[in-house]
C-alpha cells in the first residue's frame, strides 16, 4: 500500500467521522470553521450585541403602540419614534442550531417571517466556502417554511474580507434559492467569528470603515442585479465603529440592526431589529433569534396588515330584546393584547333591532386589514333568577323575575342538576311569574330553569334559560348525617365541582334534601357547625350514615317490635318521650313503621315502632 493511498483513505475516514458526528447533532467544529456556532448556538454571544435596558417603560397599554410586550421573551420594548405609522411585524432568523423545526406551529405562534441561513464562509485563513459549509438545515428550513406559509429571506454568515468574496458570497444565496419561495430580503451577517479568539478573517483583516463597507456594498449590488432587496445584518458595534452604515442605506439597501436591549438608541436608519436571542416560540426547541420588521410603506414582504381574522374575537352573546338598536361591544386582542376600535379596527352592525340573528363586521383598519363577520342572536330578555316563594312536604311554589313584555314563560324540571330536563309547564302571560308546582316527593331537591318567550311575525323566540337554581321540599323531619372517614363536603352534587370541607370522622351534619346525579348516585345537601363557621355542600349517600331522631308520643307504653308487624316478637317497651334513633321506615298494609335504635339499661337494641307512636323531630 503506497503512503499515497493511505494518505487519501486517512483523509476519507476523518471526513466520513465529522459527517457522522454533524449528522448526529453533536456540536463539533467542522473543518471550515463556523464563524456563527457560538452565537448561533446561544452559548457564546459577543458582549458587542448587548445594550444597556431603558429601565421600566411607563407606556404599555396595548399591541401596535411604540412600546410592546413581545409574547415570545415576555419583555417590553421602546420603538423609535420614526417607526410611527409602520406596521411591525414578528419574526425569527434560524440556522442549523435549531435543528427540526415544527414550521406549521411557529406559524400559528404568530411568526410572521423568517430569516433561514443558507450557509457560512469558513473562519480560518483559507476562507472556505463551498458545500461543505452549506447549512445541514436549510432546504428542510426552506421546505416547512414555505409550506407552512412563512416568508421568508436568506441570509449567510460572512467572512468576506474583499469585495471578490462578497460578491461570491451572494452568488453563493442566488445559487441556492432554487424553486423555493422568496419574499424577504437576502442578507450578509457581517459579524466576527464568535468562537475565534483573534475575531475571524473580518477582525484580523483590520479594514478601514471604507473598506469594510465596499464590502458589503459589493454584496448588495450583486443581490440587487438578480432582483431581490439585498440587506446587511450588523450589530450596533460594528455598525457604529466598523461601517459606514450610512452609505448602504443612502444607496438605498436595507439594514438589519442587532441590538440586545429593550430600548435601542442606534442612530442610523434600519428596518430590522434583532432584539434577542433567547425568544421561546412553539415549534422550536431551545432558544431562537427574535425580529422586529417594521414595514415601509410600498414593501411587499409580507401583507400589508394583519390580517383581523388572526386575532382573538370573543364571540358576542345574545342580547336582550329592547326594540331598540343594539350594538354591543366587541373584545379582540392579538397576541394577549386587547385591540381598541376606531384604532384598530370598526365595527358595522346589520339587522340589529328586530328578533332573530344579527351581524357585526369588524373591519382591520391601520396595522390590521380583511374582515370578519360575526353573528349573534336578539331575543326575549333572560329570566335573573328562580326562587321558592312557598314550600310544603309535597309542593314548591317558584317565583322568578318578570318580564312585562314577554308573552308567557316554559319551566323546565329535572332531578340532577346535569341531567334530563322537561317542560313541565307553559304560561301564556308575560305577567305571571310565580308556578305552584305539585306532587313532589317529600325531601327532594328538584332543578329548575325558566326562558320567556315572544312570538314576532309568526315566530316564537325563546330567551336563554335562566341560571339553574334547586329548590327542595321538605322533609316535615330532620335528618342526621353521620360523617364517615373519608367524606368530603362538595360544591355540588359532583365529586369534580370544588370541595368545600372534609368533616371529621363522626361529625353531624343537618341534612336539607337529596337528589341523584346522572348515574344514579344518591347525594345529600347538608351543613354543619365547626370552629365557628357554617358550612354547606354535598356529600355522596355512601360517605355518610344517615339518622333521624323520634320521640315516643303515646302517653303510655309502646312496643317495639322485632319486624314491622303487631304480630312480631315484642323486644322491649318504651315510656313516653324516649327519644330514639330512626334508621329507616317502611310501608306495610297502609301503615308507616320505622326502625329504631336506642339504648335501654345498657343494652342497645334495634327494632320497629308504628307511626302513631312516634314523633319524628
Amino acid at each position: 500500500m503506497t503512503k499515497h493511498y493511505r494518505l487519501l483513505r486517512l483523509i476519507s475516514t476523518i471526513t466520513l467521522f465529522t459527517l457522522f458526528i454533524t449528522g448526529a447533532g453533536l456540536t463539533c467544529r467542522a473543518a471550515n470553521d463556523d464563524p456563527g456556532a457560538g452565537r448561533l448556538s446561544g452559548r457564546n454571544i459577543p458582549a458587542e450585541f448587548y445594550g444597556e435596558d431603558a429601565g421600566p417603560i411607563a407606556r404599555i397599554a396595548r399591541y401596535g403602540t411604540f412600546d410592546t410586550i413581545s409574547p415570545f421573551t415576555n419583555s417590553a420594548y421602546s420603538h423609535q419614534d420614526i417607526f410611527a405609522g409602520r406596521r411591525i411585524a414578528n419574526g425569527i432568523d434560524i440556522s442549523q442550531w435549531q435543528k427540526n423545526i415544527d414550521w406549521a406551529a411557529v406559524k400559528a405562534a404568530g411568526i410572521e417571517f423568517a430569516f433561514v441561513r443558507v450557509g457560512y464562509r469558513g473562519y480560518g485563513d483559507a476562507g472556505t466556502l463551498n458545500e461543505s459549509t452549506k447549512d445541514v438545515y436549510f432546504d428542510q428550513n426552506m421546505q416547512n417554511a414555505n409550506a407552512a406559509g412563512v416568508p421568508v429571506g436568506i441570509y449567510i454568515f460572512s467572512q468576506a474580507i474583499t469585495p471578490a468574496e462578497a460578491v461570491e458570497e451572494a452568488t453563493y444565496i442566488l445559487q441556492h434559492i432554487g424553486a423555493y419561495q422568496i419574499s424577504m430580503p437576502l442578507i450578509m451577517d457581517y459579524e466576527y467569528a464568535s468562537d475565534d479568539s483573534s475575531g475571524g478573517r473580518i477582525k484580523k483583516a483590520k479594514l478601514s470603515k471604507a473598506q469594510a463597507t465596499e464590502v458589503c456594498m459589493a454584496f448588495c449590488n450583486t443581490i440587487a442585479a438578480a432582483g431581490y432587496t439585498p440587506m446587511v445584518y450588523a450589530n450596533k458595534s460594528m455598525l457604529d465603529n466598523q461601517l459606514n452604515a450610512s452609505t448602504i442605506t443612502d444607496a438605498g439597501y436595507r439594514i438589519w440592526l442587532a441590538h440586545y436591549t429593550t430600548n435601542t438608541d442606534y442612530a442610523g436608519t434600519f428596518d430590522f431589529w434583532q432584539y434577542s436571542s433567547s425568544g421561546a416560540v412553539s415549534g422550536i426547541t431551545g432558544n431562537v433569534d427574535m425580529n422586529f420588521y417594521y414595514a415601509r410603506e410600498g414593501d411587499n414582504f409580507i401583507p400589508a396588515g394583519i390580517p383581523i381574522a388572526t386575532a382573538t374575537i370573543a364571540p358576542i352573546p345574545n342580547q336582550a330584546y329592547t326594540g331598540d338598536s343594539i350594538t354591543p361591544p366587541i373584545s379582540i386582542s392579538y397576541m394577549g393584547w386587547p385591540l381598541t376600535e376606531g384604532i384598530d379596527y370598526t365595527v358595522q352592525y346589520k339587522d340589529n333591532k328586530d328578533f332573530g340573528t344579527a351581524t357585526a363586521t369588524v373591519t382591520g383598519i391601520n396595522q390590521f386589514c380583511g374582515s370578519v363577520k360575526l353573528e349573534f342572536q336578539i331575543l326575549p330578555k333572560r329570566v335573573s333568577s328562580v326562587k321558592a316563594k312557598k314550600r310544603s312536604s309535597t309542593y314548591i311554589t317558584l317565583k322568578w323575575t318578570k318580564n312585562t313584555k314577554a308573552d308567557g314563560y316554559q319551566i323546565w324540571r329535572a332531578t340532577s342538576l346535569n341531567g334530563t330536563y322537561k317542560k313541565i309547564k307553559k304560561i301564556s302571560s308575560g305577567s305571571t311569574n310565580t308556578y305552584k308546582n305539585t306532587g313532589l316527593n317529600k325531601g327532594q331537591g328538584y332543578y329548575y330553569k325558566v326562558r320567556s318567550y315572544m312570538k314576532s311575525g309568526g315566530t316564537t323566540y325563546y330567551s336563554d334559560f335562566s341560571p339553574v337554581t334547586v329548590l327542595y321540599t321538605n322533609l316535615g323531619y330532620s335528618r342526621k348525617a353521620i360523617a364517615k372517614s373519608w367524606t368530603t363536603l362538595y360544591e355540588s352534587e359532583s365529586t369534580e365541582s370544588a370541595p368545600v370541607s372534609t368533616p371529621g370522622t363522626g361529625a353531624t351534619m343537618n341534612v336539607l334534601y337529596s337528589a341523584k346525579d346522572n348515574d344514579g348516585t344518591t347525594w345529600y345537601r347538608v351543613s354543619y357547625n365547626a370552629g365557628g363557621q357554617t358550612y354547606t355542600g354535598c356529600v355522596t349517600a355512601s360517605s355518610v350514615t344517615i339518622n333521624m331522631t323520634g320521640k315516643v308520643a303515646n302517653t303510655g307504653i309502646v312496643n317495639v317490635r322485632k319486624s314491622a308487624s303487631i304480630s312480631s316478637k315484642k323486644l322491649t317497651t318504651l315510656k313516653k318521650n324516649k327519644k330514639v334513633t330512626v334508621l329507616k321506615t317502611k310501608t306495610k298494609k297502609g301503615v308507616t313503621w320505622y326502625q329504631v335504635t336506642f339504648k335501654k339499661s345498657g343494652k342497645t337494641y334495634k327494632g320497629w315502632i308504628a307511626s302513631p307512636y312516634l314523633k319524628l323531630q
